[in-house]
């Protein structure tokens, strides 16, 4: 398959200044002649195949009707397989505003509804730390944290399951690779009330627990622990 390579970007910090509610709304259309002189290289140059990423989130707006969650599926490993970065680049958050604000705008507002400002600017302008927040950084970020090599068979089955998205990927743990993968898995056939009672616990056995000494076989055991436990209370 060829590929074709562009420059990734970043957004500065007086460029984000310039996204007012109008744009949240989509109401300010700025383009990227608007925006140019508030983009800028990202340290390394690295680069990546945005002419295939704009086609195939092109197609996925197309597809899907406004707000349709399905769309996470559609696009997750595509926006990780295009943006093979690594993950010191997925780090900044200005290149996630840049996609987000200067490239895929449309897309942004076809995904997720306005309900309120803050919520709006978090899905154009968050990143960082929070794997919830922008728009394309959390398909990205959940791709990385999920796929095995190209098999990204558990990615899809995450995003299928917004349940174990909210709880299991807005929590302090989810940059944790064996805890998100155990979760994921023993929690993929349960119940919404399972996965957030799950996820709630567990949060709570880590404040005994210390995250990275965890390996993947004992988060799983914790999990399969915290399982019973909760099916046995229910007895």
């Amino acid at each position: 398959m060829s590929t074709e390579s562009y420059e990734l970007k970043r957004l500065t910090e007086d460029g984000r200044r310039l996204i007012g509610d109008s744009f949240l709304r989509g109401e300010d259309l700025l383009n990227e002649d608007d925006l140019s002189e508030y983009v800028e290289p990202l340290p390394g140059n690295p680069t990546a195949d945005l002419s295939a990423l704009d086609t195939v989130v092109g197609r996925v707006v197309l597809k899907h009707s406004k707000y349709d969650t399905s769309m996470d599926a559609a696009l997750a490993s595509n926006v990780h397989q295009h943006l093979d970065i690594t993950r010191r680049v997925a780090a900044d958050p200005g290149l996630w505003h840049w996609l987000a604000v200067v490239r895929h705008p449309d897309f942004v507002r076809h995904r997720w509804e306005y309900h309120s400002e803050e919520a709006m600017r978090e899905k154009f302008l968050g990143a960082g730390t929070d794997l919830y927040s922008n728009a394309i950084h959390r398909l990205w970020w959940i791709a990385e944290l999920t796929h095995e090599n190209d098999d990204y068979n558990r990615t899809d089955a995450v995003f299928s399951n917004q349940t174990i998205v909210n709880k299991v990927f807005d929590r302090w743990f989810a940059r944790y690779r064996p805890a998100v993968v155990a979760l994921c898995d023993e929690l993929a056939d349960e119940p919404s009330w399972v996965i957030d009672e799950t996820t709630r616990r567990f949060n709570h056995a880590l404040t005994n627990v210390q995250l990275e000494g965890l390996s993947q076989s004992d988060a799983r055991e914790l999990v399969q622990q915290i399982l019973s436990e909760i099916y046995e209370s229910k007895e």
